[in-house]
């Protein structure tokens, strides 16, 4: 039987991803839980594999705590590309979720799935957008991320950034082309998300922009 190997990767805000090499299951967790994992894997004589971003006195306090940790560390600027978690989301997604730029950048690089779904239709770009990840957008965009792929209830990243306000994300889907007259099954646009939500500047944005296309 192959020694376990857990991937932990530390994201630029002290956020920590663990990745189980077995199952390819991944989470963000506490520092009690990956305490927890740890002391399965000194317990089976298992290593971690591990990464991190720079430049963050919280990663930093994370990356501290391996030290004393009593299992084999080894140092990578990678993450496991394949892993999925209950409910189908990727590695990917949880990197556009939370804001990991350099997680998803090295992801994105060595070529994982970009419009892979989860279970409720979600992709790594819709995550970026409903989150106002703005340069984690422009990423996937750049690496060629679908911009009009829908979830199960035909919601595109433009809608899901227009329904929380991110006027920045919105720009950028706008600047590059997302059709924002584009309706869901039940009738409703990017604009009248933004309508609904009280998001007065996207809507006036959005509404600009719908009147120039129309």
């Amino acid at each position: 039987m192959d020694a376990l190997v857990l991937y932990v990767h530390v994201a630029d805000d002290g956020g920590v991803l663990v990745i189980d090499g077995q199952s390819g299951r991944s989470a963000w967790v506490t520092t009690v839980e990956l305490a927890r994992r740890i002391d399965t894997l000194r317990a089976e004589g298992g290593s971690v594999l591990l990464s991190g971003e720079q430049g963050s006195t919280i990663a930093v306090l994370v990356l501290e705590f391996f030290r004393g940790a009593g299992v084999p560390v080894v140092r990578s600027g990678e993450v496991h590309p394949d892993a999925v978690r209950a409910g189908g989301a990727t590695a990917l997604m949880s990197a556009a979720y939370v804001g990991a730029m350099e997680l998803a950048r090295d992801l994105v690089r060595r070529g994982v799935a970009l419009d892979a779904q989860d279970d409720e239709g979600f992709t790594a770009l819709m995550y970026a957008a409903n989150s106002g990840h703005c340069d984690l957008v422009k990423l996937l965009l750049e690496a060629g991320a679908d911009i009009e792929q829908v979830d199960r209830e035909g919601s595109t990243p433009l809608m899901f950034a227009a329904q929380h306000g991110h006027l920045g994300v919105v720009k950028k889907l706008v600047a590059v082309g997302a059709n924002v007259r584009a309706r869901r099954a039940d009738g409703l646009t990017a604009c009248d998300f933004a309508v609904r939500n009280g998001q007065a500047r996207v809507a006036a944005v959005l509404s600009s922009v719908e009147d120039r296309v129309s």
